[in-house]
């Protein structure tokens, strides 16, 4: 099995507000060390100490279960006891569930735990595992990153953090995060959906929280946009005081161009008032959006160069069956077609091969009124469309090419989803975003619903504003391929790749086979002409600089296709 996220097994949720606690990790001694570290908690999985409601100070030390492991993992008996007794414990991801982890360490005395990651990337969700009810202790994850650059200072016992909800902590500290800020309705958005401002534009503003311990004077949020760097979009909120404990929204102008420049643009807020932040880590907060020729459209991250971006597995806690979906509308649709889905799944204990996906796009007709969403009027424009994995690629993303495209009609509401039918199967998510403000302030556009095949019943709001699924929508390809669109299911693998990719055919083809690559700019990078006798077609891809390609096959009855690769070095 690939490097182990954390695969949250998690109840179905409405969309809610936004939480205005200020929940932290603090590093306060020593000096060189000291700020804020990136984090996630075990109760925000339902398991542990309401991190909303402790606030503890205190030394870190390891904890050691006597285990031949260096790093200890706390999976036993610990037997350093007295060494954590009234501190936080540290100890090491694997092996055993997080669960017991924890209450290993709470019955030696420790008063909070932080688990290191054994993995590089972000720390990830933690499921609640077999001893959850046990645990009344904090528990947090940091990256191995993170727990690299702590790891000789908190064995040398100098390391003190503070772990919990700071409000109050400080007398001058405002703040805000991403579920407070307003951004785009999509991540990745096709040129053609952003021809004017009729077509697209972006509400600016934010919530302020005032943490601290006094009133916030003149408080102020600049916003600002760049494209690639270029600053596009410079405004400033009028002030406002925020009394301690309270919050505001500052309404800035929307963004909005007459035609909008392909590129990837960043929002970035930036809070200030009269008197000195005590805790500036929280008064810058971005939000993204990548508006593309590549013919992407996504609800979740995808970058420019490497592709999609997923992690965590997430899906219903009852039932086999679901359902997760995307919403897709433009006032400029009949300018593309919808030629496929890329998607990424993942398991806990079994390999992919041989499990299937449908992928399915619906016409979708019921009326939104007043935020009453209903799913009653859903017309398939797919018929049996499903992706069958040939091997065991875990977390990676793969491509499934529709038989026919999709028409797409302007102003028309549009559901592409993706299926799953094994236990234990779930679909990659994007936990860095979140569109909370921007729910809100799109009251008529349900970003990412599930449904709940088993149960029979659809959730707008999915698993939350800050669960976003990792589906990507293809649209009619760059380079007009889409009119010849033969009726063939070609995924290559692995994708993204470093040196090879494989084609499968569906079947074998003689003859000759002309593949053109085009960059993400449109320039062609390579073209060759192949004599096929195989079902499979092996290419080399070791020429081709780093970042997202697509590949154009064309075929001695003229018919074509296309998909996409990553290429990373």
């Amino acid at each position: 099995m690939k490097n182990l996220q954390s695969i949250v097994t998690a109840l179905m949720l409405l969309i809610g507000t936004s939480a205005s606690a200020q929940i932290v990790l603090l590093v306060q001694e020593p000096a060189n060390l000291a700020g804020s570290y990136n984090f996630t908690y075990s109760s925000s999985n339902g398991w542990g100490a309401d991190m909303d409601t402790v606030a503890i100070t205190a030394p870190a030390a390891f904890a050691y279960d006597g285990s031949a492991t260096e790093d200890s993992l706390a999976c036993g008996e610990i037997i350093n006891p007295e060494d954590i007794d009234g501190k936080i414990a540290v100890v090491y991801r694997g092996e055993c569930n997080f669960s017991l982890k924890a209450r290993n360490v709470q019955d030696s005395g420790a008063v909070a735990l932080v688990i290191i990651n054994n993995v590089p990337g972000a720390p990830v969700g933690m499921g609640a595992g077999s001893f959850a009810e046990d645990v009344h202790i904090p528990v947090v994850m940091i990256s191995n990153t993170d727990g690299a650059s702590l790891r000789d200072s908190i064995m040398s016992g100098s390391v003190e953090m503070f772990l919990g909800n700071n409000t109050g902590l400080f007398d001058n500290n405002l703040g805000s995060y991403k579920p407070n800020i307003a951004g785009a309705n999509s991540y990745a958005i096709p040129v053609e959906y952003a021809q004017s401002s009729s077509d697209f534009s972006v509400p600016v503003g934010a919530w302020v929280y005032n943490f601290g311990n006094a009133e916030a004077t003149n408080a102020l949020v600049t916003a600002v946009i760049d494209r690639d760097g270029t600053e596009v979009y410079n405004e400033t909120s009028a002030g406002a005081n925020i009394p301690v404990g309270d919050s505001a929204f500052f309404t800035l102008p929307e963004y909005a161009e007459d035609g909008y420049e392909e590129g990837l643009y960043t929002i970035t807020y930036t809070i200030v008032e009269d008197n000195t932040d005590e805790f500036p880590d929280d008064n810058v907060a971005t939000a993204s959006f990548w508006i593309n020729g590549e013919g992407l459209y996504s609800k979740s991250t995808v970058d420019p160069v490497t592709g999609p971006v997923g992690g965590n597995g997430i899906r219903p806690a009852d039932g086999t069956e679901y359902e997760w979906c995307i919403a897709l509308q433009s006032e400029n649709a009949e300018a593309t077609s919808l030629l496929g889905i890329t998607f990424a799944t993942l398991t806990n204990d079994f390999p992919l091969t041989g499990e299937a996906v449908q992928l399915s796009v619906y016409e979708w007709n019921d009326p939104i009124t007043g935020g009453t969403v209903s799913f009653d009027d859903l017309n398939e424009l797919t018929d049996n469309e499903f992706y069958d994995y040939p091997s065991d690629l875990q977390d990676e993303f793969v491509t499934h090419t529709f038989s026919e495209p999709v028409e797409l009609l302007n102003g028309q509401k549009y559901l592409a989803c993706a299926t799953i039918f094994t236990d234990d199967m779930f679909l990659s998510v994007d936990a860095g975003l979140d569109y909370n403000v921007m729910y809100e302030t799109y009251v008529d556009e349900v970003f990412f619903p599930v449904h709940n095949i088993d149960g029979a019943a659809w959730f707008p709001g999915g698993f939350g504003t800050d669960n976003i699924p990792a589906i990507v929508v293809n649209l009619g390809g760059p380079f007009g391929i889409a009119d010849d669109f033969e009726a063939l299911d070609i995924t290559p693998y692995p994708n993204p790749t470093t040196d090879f990719i494989t084609i499968p055919m569906g079947g074998v083809i003689n003859g000759e086979v002309i593949v053109d690559v085009y960059d993400a700019k449109g320039a062609i990078v390579l073209s060759e002409t192949l004599c096929q006798k195989s079902d499979k077609l092996r290419l080399d891809v070791t020429e081709l600089a780093s970042g997202m390609h697509t590949f154009n096959l064309t075929f001695e009855d003229k018919t074509s296709t296309s998909f996409r690769v990553v290429v990373t070095k």
